[in-house]
């Protein structure tokens, strides 16, 4: 059960015009507002004399039915029920039998209960009035001075007010709709001469000392947890950064989502170009955040947000940046279990662990069942943590088409697929695996070589020494490249 109460001062419903899934209601002390914008998210909006001059929020048509009986309007959706007191213009919303909220909304603003851990509030612009808490989330479109008083759950405005409610038991679900409503804007490149015009520059403050470096992950972390989803890195930032700390801010730097001034002696980062890539599109596509703060991955996970500079980038790798003096890094674990890309060593989650962080790399962990891509030059690198199955969807600008990487182990096998949308040379590397019987691709039997420096197509080399797999692939455009490997 979803409740959601809103009401207008005790206000009574004077009359009522439903059309198109908007409900508009006349009060006692005013008039209101209810628009459904998807089967998940509506719109609100209540004034003393008229609801806030706001644009139309353009959707697809939504699947309701309206019925007034007694003292009730009613207005049934997908996924939720509206039920407006007559009497009171109380509202209330229903959804999956638990109660997740109560709003009540006058001319001074809207009383919001309960709330539970508050997320968002943070950045400039729009991202100021965005914020979720556990299964839904609010954005205050109106009016922009709003204040907000969340340990009293407060949300103070002069006269009138507009926002939209989303409803949806996860982070990711409650950021989708978000976007539907701010509209969707497209960034391509990771790295540029200067700030792509969508982006939201991160604070100039230069990285010299620290504090400033802390700081910096934290607002990456604020910032995206009020769905900013392009933060630019700026790195005149680096210049004055000296010793540890320079070399650190650099390390940092290369991992950032988006980067702009001169990047091209970065060597880190150019491997991992594909990657970001990706995840700005799925950005473009899905409104998710590339840096993806622990709380927002993880939100069945507790306590979590206590680390406020560890965040995930993307789906399938952890950072933890060094922002204080030593070679070791100390952390808390989500769930699963992770490796640490550098070492190697696979840890197991939901544990604190002291890595060995010498300068020069973002302590990086993948999370079990990750595959992704790292450009290198003699081949593009498919990385895949077993034992659970796993799947990359690489965007590739210039088909602007997905190719498609899958791996799952089965028993004594394990089955590794490539769906290329250009012809590349691919090397597998399958993480924490003995060394194979058999490397198999349609028939043909790949040969053993001695040395990583001596693959070539259709050959495979085991590293003893770190217990992984390098399988060298090619694949033409549009066709189905699988390999079978037996142990």
């Amino acid at each position: 059960m979803l409740l959601i109460a809103l009401s207008a001062a005790q206000a009574g419903v004077v009359s009522r015009d439903w059309e198109n899934g908007k409900l508009t209601l006349r009060l006692d002390d005013g008039v209101a507002e209810i628009e459904w914008i998807s089967g998940t998210a509506f719109r609100f909006a209540h004034g003393l004399a008229a609801v806030p001059a706001v644009p139309e929020i353009k959707h697809d048509p939504v699947v309701t039915e309206f019925e007034d009986v007694r003292g009730t309007l009613i207005l049934r959706g997908l996924y939720m029920t509206i039920e407006i007191d007559k009497a009171n213009a109380k509202v209330r919303v229903s959804a999956n039998s638990e109660t997740i909220s109560t709003l009540s909304a006058d001319g001074v603003g809207v009383h919001v209960t309960p709330l539970g851990k508050v997320f968002g509030l943070a950045g400039p612009g729009d991202s100021q009035r965005f914020f979720f808490t556990s299964g839904y989330g609010i954005f205050i479109r109106a009016p922009r001075d709003c204040t907000f008083d969340l340990s009293n759950g407060l949300v103070h405005a002069p006269t009138a007010m507009d926002l939209i409610f989303y409803y949806g038991p996860t982070p990711k679900e409650l950021f989708e709709q978000h976007q539907k409503v701010m509209g969707r804007i497209e960034i391509t490149e990771p790295s540029s001469d200067r700030l792509p015009s969508a982006a939201t520059p991160l604070p100039d403050t230069p990285l010299d000392s620290w504090e400033a470096l802390s700081q910096m992950v934290q607002t990456l972390n604020q910032w995206s947890l009020s769905a900013i989803l392009y933060p630019g890195l700026n790195l005149s930032t680096l210049n004055g950064a000296k010793g540890e700390v320079g070399k650190r801010a650099a390390d940092l730097a290369a991992m950032m989502p988006l980067l702009y001034g001169n990047s091209s002696h970065m060597e880190t980062r150019e491997a991992w170009a594909p990657y970001l890539t990706t995840y700005l599109r799925e950005a473009y596509d899905r409104g998710y955040p590339l840096i993806r703060p622990l709380p927002f991955e993880f939100s069945r996970d507790k306590n979590l947000d206590a680390q406020p500079d560890v965040f995930m980038l993307g789906d399938e790798v952890l950072l933890a940046p060094v922002v204080a003096p030593g070679e070791h890094r100390s952390l808390q674990l989500p769930r699963g279990h992770w490796t640490d890309l550098r070492t190697n060593i696979e840890y197991q989650g939901n544990q604190a662990i002291e890595v060995e962080a010498p300068a020069g790399q973002v302590p990086t962990f993948a999370r079990n069942g990750a595959v992704f891509p790292l450009a290198s030059k003699k081949a593009m690198e498919l990385h895949y943590f077993p034992s659970l199955g796993g799947e990359f969807f690489l965007w590739e600008p210039g088909p602007r088409a997905n190719s498609q990487f899958h791996a799952a182990p089965a028993g004594d096998f394990t089955r590794v697929e490539i769906e290329s949308q250009v012809e590349r040379t691919y090397e597998w590397v399958i993480h924490h695996t003995g060394r194979p019987v058999s490397v198999v691709e349609n028939g043909t039997s790949y040969k053993a070589v001695r040395q990583r420096s001596s693959l070539k197509l259709g050959t495979w080399w085991h590293d003893g020494a770190r217990n992984d797999l390098h399988v060298m692939v090619y694949a033409e455009a549009g066709a189905d490249t699988i390999v079978n490997i037996s142990f």
